[in-house]
């Protein structure tokens, strides 16, 4: 329907069709007309020779059925009239879409389906690049950075108008046209008069854009089953990724989007390969190093969709705890986005969401490194481990019935910092020192957060926020959104969250003052992150670095409020936990040599089962 066109459906349309369909009225118009023109001479001569009321009768009967193949006959030359009109203003309005989609891009900004414009990573590293060149000092580059992000987002709205400006001419176009057509059409005989009694088809309420989860999933269940199926079939990449709905309707629509992802994007690189060659043989360079930045950005984004794939398996059930696809994005951003859950979050009793921080992706995180994958590696081989320790630690309070689910959620493009494979050709350290990507994940996350309290079958699932490094100031972007559905967070090897200054970092005491005395926290308690006293957790191993920079506000582990837990080696019955200080920043929720989570990943699992007192006052006897 008109009201929900998308910038890719107007890209592919072929106004050449009208065209054609006018041409193919024409045709049935002028052959309807000599047949009816011939009968009607053959019927006009029977009067000598068929006469009396049966002939009467045969005219008259025939002259109800030439009126009606007159009206058709117009309708078709309204139709061909109609038709010839929309070729020519569904090309302008298509053309015209184009033109400005094509003109944000040249400026360095992403265009999205709905029209929207933002500042795209192309437009950051040309920002930062011509900043850094103009000054050796990190605050004026820093300073210059936030003032030229600002522009951009000035700049990145007026081109959002013009974008949804042309959106919406098509959208005029495309219903003027669907008007004029069935105007054409609309003296036709009546369908009892050609014995048909079908009545129209009343189309199937499409997904909201840009809702809350609430009316996500207030829309989803206002639809039949029939409808059901149909809005899944027909819109899959949308359905998946709307909060709010259950998960294994998620599933199903992100599992469908696999495939068809992965041919567009194998479609991209070689568009790309093409254009780095085409620009290479006129000395293009500044033409090859964008064309090779897309490339790049597209071969992450197909190992990231590989990596995706292997991990959710061919169905949630291939494997145990069985594993949900709840989001899929490969076209947002400079890597690819997905929300993958161990354990069936919209019945579990305990739901935590842990955001990864600095040089994190798809494909070298959510199952680690090295080829071929392994399933039970990475952050989806942590999660199967914590959940494990939190069912022995709930087994042994009495609670073994109580379900756990665990979900890795990448919605966000983490910075890279000098990692990852995007790294060599776009630099990224300029996010590792911004809080520009955390900013840009809160609204997603906290939006994911209250997806999976209104999707549970429970009254209340406990939720549990993870953030680790950079992932942590992203989780408190998040729940200062105030969502109020989340009941404990837990902050590890956190950088800080959040500065009201921005540019004011602190180094083990050596930095700004401001930063270091307190004076620059953008969250001062509990209540500024929609949460309870006493409910705010933090971890930062012996030897942590990243934890200790100060750089966004204070890091967590020097604010008297927060809950401090501690990550030294401890033995609780029978079972040893180790410390992760070998590899302080990266081993919070990993195995030690033993086979178990480290003290630190005990601790989450601890809070994540609601069993808070494990981690703050272990049983070692």
């Amino acid at each position: 329907m008109s009201q929900h066109l998308t910038v890719p459906l107007v890209e592919s349309w072929k106004p050449v069709a009208f065209g054609a369909q006018a041409v193919e009225f024409t045709r049935q118009a002028s052959e309807l007309r000599t047949v009816i023109d011939t009968q009607y001479r053959a019927v006009d001569a029977s009067r000598d020779t068929f006469r009396r009321e049966t002939g009467d009768a045969m005219r008259s009967r025939y002259d109800e059925v030439h009126t009606k193949a007159l009206i058709i006959i117009d309708a078709l030359e309204r139709g061909r009239d109609a038709a010839t009109t929309a070729q020519s203003a569904i090309g302008s309005a298509r053309d015209l879409l184009v033109s400005k989609k094509a003109d944000a891009i040249s400026k360095g900004f992403e265009v999205y389906d709905d029209g929207t414009c933002v500042v795209g990573e192309t437009a950051k590293q040309r920002l930062y690049s011509a900043v850094a060149s103009a000054s050796t000092d990190p605050k004026v580059v820093a300073d210059k950075y936030t003032v030229g992000m600002a522009v951009l987002d000035v700049s990145a709205k007026d081109h959002t108008k013009w974008v949804k400006d042309a959106l919406t001419g098509a959208v005029n176009a495309d219903t003027a046209a669907k008007t004029a057509i069935e105007a054409a059409f609309e003296n036709l005989p009546t369908p009892d008069s050609f014995n048909n009694t079908s009545t129209p088809k009343t189309g199937t309420p499409q997904p909201p854009k840009g809702a809350t989860p609430q009316a996500n999933r207030a829309w989803w269940d206002s639809l039949t089953t029939a409808e059901k199926n149909e809005v899944q079939a027909s819109s899959p990449g949308v359905v998946g990724n709307l909060d709010g709905l259950p998960v294994e309707v998620r599933d199903k629509a992100n599992r469908a989007m696999i495939q068809p992802e992965q041919d567009r994007l194998l479609d991209d690189k070689s568009r790309f390969e093409a254009a780095v060659v085409a620009a290479g043989a006129t000395g293009d360079m500044a033409g090859v190093a964008e064309a090779q930045t897309g490339l790049d950005r597209t071969e992450q984004k197909l190992k990231d969709l590989a990596a995706v794939k292997t991990a959710v398996g061919d169905n949630p059930g291939s494997s145990n705890p069985p594993r949900y696809l709840m989001a899929l994005d490969m076209q947002s951003g400079r890597q690819g986005r997905a929300a993958v859950s161990v354990g069936n979050p919209d019945t579990a009793d305990h739901i935590s969401v842990t955001t990864p921080g600095l040089g994190s992706d798809l494909d070298s995180t959510l199952l680690g490194g090295g080829e071929p994958k392994n399933v039970n590696g990475g952050m989806l081989g942590e999660a199967g481990k914590m959940i494990e320790t939190s069912q022995a630690q709930l087994k042994a309070e009495g609670r073994e019935g109580e379900e756990i689910a665990a979900v890795s959620w990448f919605g966000y493009d983490p910075p890279q910092g000098g990692m990852g494979s995007l790294s060599e050709v776009e630099p990224d350290m300029i996010n590792v020192t911004n809080e520009g990507r955390a900013q840009e994940a809160a609204q997603p996350l906290s939006s994911f957060y209250t997806g999976l309290d209104v999707a549970s079958e429970k009254n209340d699932p406990h939720i549990t926020a993870l953030g680790h490094s950079y992932g942590s100031l992203a989780t408190s972007h998040a729940l200062q959104q105030q969502s109020g559905v989340v009941d404990d967070v837990v902050f590890y090897g956190s950088p800080g969250l959040g500065a009201d200054i921005p540019g004011q970092p602190g180094l083990n005491g050596l930095g700004s003052s401001i930063t270091n005395l307190g004076f620059n926290d953008a969250v001062e308690n509990a209540g500024d992150l929609g949460l309870r006293n006493g409910h705010v957790y933090e971890m930062t191993e012996h030897g942590e670095i990243v934890g200790n920079l100060d750089s966004f506000g204070r890091s967590p582990d020097e604010m008297p409020w927060v809950t401090h837990l501690s990550t030294d080696p401890i033995t609780v019955g029978d079972q040893h936990y180790e410390s992760g200080a070998e590899n302080p920043h990266s081993e919070y929720g990993r195995t030690g040599s033993n086979g178990n989570l480290h003290r630190s990943g005990y601790n989450l699992a601890a809070i994540v089962a609601g069993l808070p007192e494990n981690a703050t006052n272990p049983k070692t006897g």
